[in-house]
């Protein structure tokens, strides 16, 4: 099951990568064309959707309505948007529509991760709805995350915090730092910039997924540009600071119809300083971090797993992690589960599939072992989403994990891929997926185990307080060594 990504969203909606290319609508042929393309769309929504009611949504009157719209649209830029609005009326995750240049993208010829071809027909995928434009998967780095985070006393009005800083990066050059918020974001000296937290989706559904688009677009940009970010520290000084866009540098896979997409994963013990300031300077911590769910980080991990058996707790961060393969959550579970056991089930219009975790008892080696019996903590936010959301919120149910974080992005629907007339690929959810107890993840997201909420002091004072808050809670643990 292919499990896809919110990252997707980030650039599905993406057509404005160039001028889009204007038609001569008032040839039949280019009409015919767009008509055959929506009625793909429509069709295959109608005859695939789990729910054959379409939540109640009358399918036959939005055909009605924008079937003109479609074949009066005249670039595949506005017959996109056309297919949205239509897609939108659903209010599910999943449904989104990839430009056919950026699917046909190859994997640049730098890259050192591969994964396998796939039937797109056949491979369940799964993906949060294309909210916004952005750039392609090459798109210019700032190494600052942002998170909005209510304002106090102010409906609906919300404030961009720096939530994390990458060492190294252009960010933590400029001096930004954790806890501090984003006033605005300028281009030059000339440009006012965007003020930050405005015209924000309110809603704790999928908005949490768009309010999270919308800050990722905000870190991003063409690389080699500079933009002047304008901030307020924690004690009210201001910081005016430069940051550059640095090209993405990780390797990038590509899967079948879907962009190429980055793909890395990173694993190390927490270092004595890390340890001290949290409060665990006498135990030993594995990290492993990755950044979707692909065929590039499944060896990877296992190897991780065998340098980290030891370890008293081992954290899985999955924070920004859109998804990926979905039979992938059950193989990964299976490093921390000895019996197989039920992560939950997805459910099409004619069939249910259970997804179980398959007990991990060889090494990468291929010698024999025993599945990793110590405390798991995982790392989440708003945009972990689809098939992270499945391991995060199976694991969970299982209690053989405590999540750590932000409220997940609640887009967790099993989808497929399909080439439409005019070239594009629509990217379509064919089931729902529930936990054991039946407790949906769609809209909802996977809620963390957090004493509290975490504030903008928190993030100021401890840089990563979710990471601090597992540390912590791992080191309260009983000692699972024999």
């Amino acid at each position: 099951m292919l499990s896809c990504l919110p990252l997707i969203a980030a650039i599905i909606a993406v057509v404005s990568l160039a001028q889009p290319a204007r038609v001569d609508t008032s040839t039949s042929e280019h009409a015919v064309t767009n008509a055959a393309t929506f009625d793909a769309v429509w069709t295959t929504v109608r005859d695939t959707h789990w729910d054959p009611s379409l939540g109640g949504i009358d399918w036959n009157a939005v055909r009605v309505e924008l079937l003109p719209k479609a074949e009066a649209a005249d670039s595949n830029d506005a017959l996109r948007a056309v297919l949205m609005d239509a897609l939108s009326r659903l209010k599910q995750s999943h449904f989104a529509i990839i430009p056919g240049e950026l699917a046909a993208t190859e994997t640049p010829h730098d890259d050192k991760a591969t994964a396998p071809s796939t039937d797109d027909a056949t491979k369940p995928s799964a993906a949060p709805p294309a909210t916004r434009p952005s750039r392609a998967s090459r798109e210019g780095q700032s190494g600052a995350e942002l998170a909005f985070m209510p304002r106090r006393g102010a409906e609906n009005q919300w404030d961009a915090i720096v939530v994390a800083v990458q060492p190294g990066s252009s960010a933590e050059r400029a001096g930004i730092t954790p806890g501090m918020r984003v006033e605005k974001i300028s281009s030059g000296a000339s440009d006012a910039g965007s003020t930050l937290g405005e015209r924000l989706p309110p809603g704790d559904g999928l908005e949490r997924y768009e309010r999270a688009q919308i800050a990722h677009a905000a870190t991003t940009g063409d690389p080699g540009t500079t933009r002047a970010w304008h901030l307020e520290a924690i004690d009210g000084s201001t910081l005016t600071a430069d940051v550059t866009y640095e090209v993405d540098s990780r390797p990038h896979t590509k899967f079948g119809s879907l962009p190429s997409l980055p793909t890395e994963l990173t694993w190390r013990h927490l270092d004595e300083t890390e340890r001290e300031r949290w409060s665990a300077t006498n135990h030993e911590i594995g990290l492993i971090s990755f950044n979707i769910w692909l065929i590039p980080v499944a060896r990877p991990f296992d190897i991780a797993m065998d340098t980290l058996r030891s370890a008293d707790g081992i954290i899985i961060d999955l924070r920004g992690n859109p998804g990926g393969i979905g039979a992938m959550a059950m193989g990964i579970a299976g490093h921390f589960t000895a019996e197989a056991s039920e992560l939950g089930e997805m459910k099409t219009r004619d069939a249910k599939l259970q997804f179980k975790t398959n007990p991990r008892t060889v090494s990468s080696a291929g010698i024999a072992v025993t599945t990793y019996a110590g405390p798991v903590a995982i790392l989440v936010n708003e945009s972990t989403a689809s098939t992270s959301e499945i391991f995060a919120g199976g694991m969970q149910f299982l209690k053989r994990a405590k999540v750590f974080g932000t409220r997940t992005a609640g887009a967790a629907l099993p989808a497929v891929t399909m080439t439409l007339p005019n070239g594009d690929v629509f990217l379509h959810a064919i089931a729902d997926y529930r936990l054991p107890d039946g407790t949906a993840l769609e809209a909802s997201g996977v809620a963390p185990d957090n004493a509290r909420p975490y504030t903008r002091a928190d993030y100021a004072k401890l840089g990563d307080p979710a990471m601090a808050e597992a540390v912590r809670w791992i080191a309260a643990q009983p000692s699972h060594r024999n």
